[in-house]
This record gives C-alpha cells, structure tokens and sequence, in this order.
C-alpha cells in the first residue's frame, strides 16, 4: 500500500515537472532576441505589444515597421508621422520623465545611446525592462539596426522591404556618381559658435556617401568647433546648413560679410531640413538624395537644382 502511494506521488509529481518544463519550453519558443548597437543582448517576448520610442528615428521606424499602433510612449520631438502625435508624451528628448514613461506598462523600450544618460537605461534594465539601444552612426548601421528592430517587433518582412529598397536607391546613387569629381563642402550645424560636421559624425558619413569633400574630415571630434579662418582657407564649393539654425534668407544672410568666398559667390549656400538630414533612420536615404541633388545638380538622371538658397522644409 505505501509503494502504491509513492508511485501514486512520484507519478504525479512527474506530470507536474513536465507541465512546467512545457510552459518553460512554450516561453523560450516565443522569446526573441537580439544584440544592440552596444552589444548587449536584448531579449522580448514575440511581437511585444506596448512600445515605448525615445527618439524621433526610432519613432518614425516602427510605424514604417507597421506597429505604430503599438506605440504607447514618445519624446516630445517625435513628430513624425503624425498619428505619432497622439501618442502619450513621455516628456523631452534626453529627460524623458521616468514615472510617465513607467506608468505606460512598456514591454520595449527603444532608446538613443546619444542624449539619454546611461543610468536611465541601466534603471529601466534593473526593473526588468528590455531596453534596446541604437547607435547609429552611417547607413549600414542602421540597416543593422532596421533588421534587428523588425526581428523583436515581428516585422522582419517590413524590415527587410526597406532595407532592401535603401540599398537598391544607395546602389542608383553610387551608379550615378562612378567618375565624378568630389564637392567641397561645409555642412554647418551651429552658428554661434560655429559647429560643422566631422568626418566622424553622421552627418560626415551622408557627406562621403553623396560624394562631397568635408573640409572637415579630419576633425578628431564628431561635431567640431570651427573658426571663420578656416573656412576661409579651404574656400568650401557648397555651404549646408539645417533649419534649425536658419531660415531660407536668414541662411544666406549669415554669410554676407564672406561674399568672396566661392559657395557665397555662386549662390550654393541651402538650407536642409534638420529633422529629415539628422535623423539616423528609415529616411536617411531621402536625405541622401537630396544631398546628392545639392552636391551634384549637373550629375545625368539627377533633377538640377537652380542656383538659389532651396528650402526643404517646402518639401515636408
């Protein structure tokens, strides 16, 4: 009677086991992970349904990733697209508010490593949020970071629909430009005082890509201060500054004491659209395009650009 009512025990005692060895199983099968840009394994259960963004790029992929109705929590510069307005405001680009962003019940949150302290990321990881990071810095980067974002949403077809259709455009540009003699460029993106873009930075990397000469490429900091004199001495072809600093004359403008300089002189100074140009993300390659037009406009199969100041924010 007693080995009965051990074999009775040890009997049920193995279905128990095996019923949580199932459940153990069941869940790995439906976790997805992924390294970030810093190399640090990020693991979700499949398609997590409340997503939180801290950055516009990231914002902007995952409703071109077809999840934008999972988006529970934004920046305030989230501002693109705009059904991505009506998402709960989690407060400011790099102080995002902790209890807000808390209080959403996020299983994902996808942050910028530039401009959110890392002791935020290492709070929200220590309280068991999965954090994904991304550090994109030039176009294969963020193809990395478009397919590893689309493996944790469950969007890997979307994912790889637009990276394929950014290196097909990217393959058009380098086609285009094969013998084509570089454009010195300045790409402004401060003005007082005067912060241009690196070769190191982003922006520097879009400059390369759209076939330019950065008189700044051998800057030792990615966004580096600049002095007129230098400007002065390598006599950019082309001046680029974004929106934020000016606007369409005011652009100009900053620059009418300096007309012997040679982008003054031919009217090659543009105005771009910052949240377009200094986004690393899905639209990158549009800006590319654009840079290529200002860079380029005597380039066959690229629309001429006139000789005066352009404004992108008319094309938004």
């Amino acid at each position: 009677m007693a080995m009965f009512k051990y074999a009775f025990i040890l009997f049920f005692s193995i279905i128990a086991l095996l019923t949580v060895m199932g459940k153990v199983w069941s869940d790995s099968a439906n976790v997805v992970c992924v390294k970030d840009s810093l190399g640090a394994l990020v693991c979700v259960q499949a398609s997590p349904k409340r997503i939180v963004c801290l950055a516009p790029s990231l914002t902007e992929l995952v409703f071109e990733l077809k999840a934008g109705s999972r988006l529970v929590g934004r920046t305030t510069k989230c501002n693109i697209p705009e059904a991505a307005k009506a998402v709960t405001n989690i407060g400011s680009y790099g102080s995002p508010d902790f209890e807000k962003l808390m209080s959403v019940r996020t299983d994902l949150v996808l942050a910028p490593k530039t401009g959110i302290k890392p002791e935020f990321i290492q709070r929200l990881k220590s309280l068991g949020v999965p954090v994904y990071v991304d550090d994109s810095s030039n176009i294969e980067q963020i193809e990395q970071n478009i397919n590893n974002v689309g493996k944790l949403l469950g969007s890997n077809d979307e994912a790889g629909r637009i990276v394929n259709d950014i290196r097909v455009r990217r393959i058009s540009i380098r086609k285009l430009m094969d013998g084509v003699e570089k454009t010195t460029v300045l790409f402004v993106i401060g003005v007082r005082p005067l912060v241009v873009a690196g070769g190191r930075s982003f922006l520097g990397s879009l400059v390369r890509e759209a076939g330019g000469s950065n008189i700044a490429e051998n800057t030792t900091v990615e966004y580096p201060k600049f002095s007129i004199e230098e400007v002065i001495k390598c006599d950019p072809d082309l001046i680029l500054m974004l929106d934020k600093e000016c606007r369409e004359k005011e652009c100009v403008d900053q620059w009418k004491d300096f007309s012997y300089l040679k982008a003054v002189k031919n009217k090659r100074v543009y105005e771009l659209d910052a949240d377009l140009m200094a986004r690393p993300g899905v639209r990158t390659i549009d800006g590319l395009e654009k840079l290529v037009k200002f860079l380029h406009p005597e380039i066959p199969g690229i629309p001429t650009q006139s000789n005066t100041l352009r404004s992108d924010a008319k094309d938004r």
